[in-house]
């Protein structure tokens, strides 16, 4: 092949990576100057390398400076890195190999040329176009991240089917078009057992987490019912004494003025009554135990509960990670006398899910980069990460998210809304 012809065979490469690459991560930013300079850059690198060497250390060379390229662009650490770059060679190589298979398959005879490389690219990049669009894997990546051990299993498992692939191509490039019916059908089946795997390993996956959520939270509840018999019996010695106050007090006005007074602070003790009505007791649960928190940090935390019936697609465990992540992040806002407030209300087929609490006025760039991987408006920088996982769970379940500011009594209130179709 020409100079020109390997940089843009190279070119197809690449851009196949990078679309990959980019799915795995759901990264939204886009800089179409960078990626254009990679791309160019890269293309010309590998291209004029590959005029001097093998193909077997061109291909070693190529992977080393996609691994840079890829750091370079997302900012992902050292290991997060490297798994986004063998996910991503594993998807585009395989893609590759399966439109040769196709190619062989209604064409009859692929001769090793410019021309069929060159089909074959543009076959496999609209195939990748397609999978970047319409295929969920980037849920791989975050399982992985999650260290989930049947995903790391399955990695590693297309990683030696790669190496086996690429070291058979490379020894017997005429011998793997002569067998390419054969090997395809070997592939589709190795793929159809990862598939299995793939199915199994997260439904444990999911099992174990909800497990892990109902013996965390379930025994609450039983706290939660001890405290409302110890309050109940309190309530009793309550309504005694106000039996008593209109029976020894003359003074009508006098009596009405300690009533409401009276009324007005058993009222401040009634929230747990709240909780117990809620449907999912997972939940109840959970909140109480932010209510206790929130109560040891000195933070007033009000829970409002507009629909007792309170449901979403969400899993429970998904559900306490939202919620979870939002209360964590109004409760570590380091403002003084903070006050927090969430509200669970449902808008004719939306799930709402409100977080307010006071704050500084966030800007519209803080706002936007908030979601960011890594970003923190925290003191602590090693934080950053809950509202990504948060935005992930939202926009698998299609769900919005939103941040807006709001003033109250002179005060800047945060306001993170969560909307999820019923």
């Amino acid at each position: 092949m020409t100079l020109i012809q390997r940089i843009l065979m190279g070119a197809f490469d690449i851009i196949g990576y990078i679309l990959i690459s980019r799915k795995l991560l759901n990264y939204e930013s886009f800089n179409k100057k960078i990626y254009v300079l990679c791309i160019f850059s890269l293309s010309l690198i590998i291209a004029i390398i590959g005029g001097y060497v093998s193909e077997q250390h061109n291909f070693i060379i190529t992977t080393v400076l996609m691994w840079i390229v890829v750091y370079y662009l997302y900012r992902r650490n050292a290991i997060e890195t490297t798994y986004l770059h063998i996910l991503s060679i594993i998807i585009v190589v395989l893609v590759q190999f399966l439109t040769v298979a196709l190619l062989e398959i209604f064409m009859e005879k692929i001769e090793y040329s410019f021309f069929y490389g060159l089909t074959s690219q543009i076959i496999s990049l609209v195939m990748i176009i397609s999978i970047s669009r319409y295929l969920p894997i980037n849920l791989i990546f975050h399982f992985i991240l999650k260290r989930n051990k049947t995903l790391k299993f399955l990695v590693l498992n297309l990683l030696c089917l790669l190496i086996a692939i690429l070291f058979y191509w490379y020894a017997d490039l005429e011998g793997i078009l002569h067998n390419i019916i054969s090997m395809f059908i070997l592939f589709i089946g190795i793929i159809f057992v990862n598939l299995v795997l793939l199915k199994n390993g997260l439904r444990e996956e999911y099992t174990e987490r909800q497990l892990q959520i109902y013996e965390k939270y379930l025994p609450v509840i039983d706290q939660l019912i001890n405290e409302l018999r110890k309050r109940q019996h309190e309530y009793d010695n309550h309504i005694q004494a106000l039996k008593m106050l209109t029976t020894i007090n003359t003074d009508y006005e006098s009596t009405i003025k300690t009533i409401t007074r009276y009324s007005e602070q058993l009222a401040i003790q009634s929230d747990l009554g709240k909780l117990i009505k809620l449907n999912n007791k997972v939940l109840a649960g959970f909140l109480y135990s932010k209510q206790k928190l929130a109560e040891k940090l000195g933070i007033d935390f009000e829970i409002v509960i507009n629909d007792y019936d309170f449901s979403t697609r969400l899993l429970d465990y998904e559900l306490v990670e939202v919620i979870g992540n939002l209360i964590n992040n109004a409760f570590e806002t380091e403002v003084e006398k903070n006050t927090v407030e969430i509200i669970l209300s449902k808008n004719q087929d939306m799930d709402i899910i409100k977080v307010k609490n006071k704050h500084p006025y966030l800007g519209y760039e803080v706002i936007n980069s908030m979601f960011r991987k890594g970003f923190s408006t925290k003191s602590n920088k090693s934080r950053g990460y809950g509202l990504p996982n948060l935005k992930e769970i939202i926009k698998k379940y299609k769900g919005e998210v939103s941040v807006s500011n709001i003033k109250y009594d002179n005060e800047n209130y945060v306001v993170f809304r969560v909307s999820i179709k019923s």
